[in-house]
């Protein structure tokens, strides 16, 4: 039987990557953007619905829709924005858009299908945070709170999954860099994350709490310096 996913941040990056490879495992997407998807979907159009979504003009009544008229089986949460600069270059509006992109929306859309992933039926949920989230990062310091926090709701959240015994929970993705994206300013390839995406994918299904990719020839490192000497490693 078919499943059915939506993606929020499907146009694009790992976002646009992630709806490919589930369109060729015979599911159907509905992807939720600002813009539109490039070409990469031109010849799967039966296979996926744009639905146009601004985080940050939180349109609530378009969440529910979807899901009362839809039997939806995944949600994967890919959002996100940053901006390389040092705290006094941030202003105020900046600082905003960061955390109800990158924090509060994505909160709020999980809240709104919470009793899915909160009942004993099989229901995926992942979300894209970032290893800014978990070391301190200086030129990205709202984006990498902003993240933190994404984190820290995660894992309680998963605790009060596994307490109130839900089989569920929610993948913290948090990568570094990602190949194949428009985040730093590049363009989509989405054959350069095919792997990373088969991986996001698995421990998604496995209902893992935290996947780093990288982690072993990286990450594992990275997070060790932290821990050894936080303001050195800053």
């Amino acid at each position: 039987m078919q499943k059915r996913y939506i993606i929020v941040g499907g146009s694009n990056g790992i976002g646009l990557s992630l709806a490919l490879e589930l369109i060729k495992r015979s599911n159907f997407v509905y992807i939720l953007d600002v813009a539109s998807p490039d070409s990469t979907l031109k010849e799967y159009e039966n296979a996926y619905s744009y639905i146009k979504f601004n985080l940050l003009d939180f349109d609530e009544e378009t969440i529910k829709t979807l899901d009362k008229e839809n039997n939806i089986d995944g949600l994967i949460l890919t959002a996100g924005m940053g901006r390389i600069a040092t705290f006094d270059n941030l202003h105020l509006a900046e600082i905003n858009k960061l955390f109800t992109v990158n924090t509060v929306g994505i909160i709020k859309i999980i809240k709104l299908f919470y009793d899915k992933i909160l009942r004993n039926d099989s229901f995926y949920c992942a979300v894209m945070g970032s290893i800014a989230g978990m070391i301190n990062s200086p030129l990205f310091s709202v984006y990498g709170a902003s993240k933190a926090a994404l984190r820290r709701f995660i894992e309680s959240v998963n605790v009060e999954l596994e307490v109130a015994g839900s089989p569920n929970r929610i993948l913290n993705v948090s990568p570094g860099h990602i190949k194949g994206t428009k985040f730093d300013g590049g363009e989509n390839k989405t054959s350069e994350n095919t792997e990373l995406v088969k991986q996001i994918l698995q421990h998604m299904y496995d209902r893992k709490l935290l996947f780093i990719p990288e982690y072993e020839d990286i990450y594992s490192n990275v997070l060790q310096r932290y821990h050894q000497d936080s303001h050195q490693f800053g």
